[in-house]
């Protein structure tokens, strides 16, 4: 796989500004108001997340996610079919949901507690 922006990225701390700075107007549009995952974000499931192809720099998958493994998440894709995406494959930017049901500093003290 080509990924273009590969060294451009390691370059700087920002990354999420550098590659919106790339993306056509219509993705940069969609996902700039998202976190960016190598920025420090983990994963949570039931995060919706947007999934941009690194070779091809377009918004593949919009899903939200429903399993987490080492190497591939699954996410729940356009409400019908489940889809297993490799991580390595896509810069992942992630929609936090904030509802009391899925509450990030609970689940996080729960698993340190584990």
């Amino acid at each position: 796989m080509i990924e273009p922006l590969k060294h451009i990225l390691d370059i700087y701390d920002k990354k999420k500004d550098t590659l919106l700075y790339y993306l056509t107007d219509d993705v940069k549009d969609i996902v700039e108001a998202f976190d960016f995952l190598d920025d420090g974000h983990d994963l949570f499931i039931n995060d919706n997340i947007y999934c941009i192809h690194k070779s091809t720099l377009d918004l593949d998958y919009v899903g939200r996610i429903m399993a987490i493994q080492k190497q591939k998440i699954t996410i729940k894709y356009k409400y019908k079919y489940s889809i297993h995406l490799p991580k390595n494959e896509y810069y992942i930017l992630i929609k936090r949901k904030k509802t009391k049901k899925n509450d990030r500093d609970f689940y996080k003290a729960l698993l340190n507690a584990l």
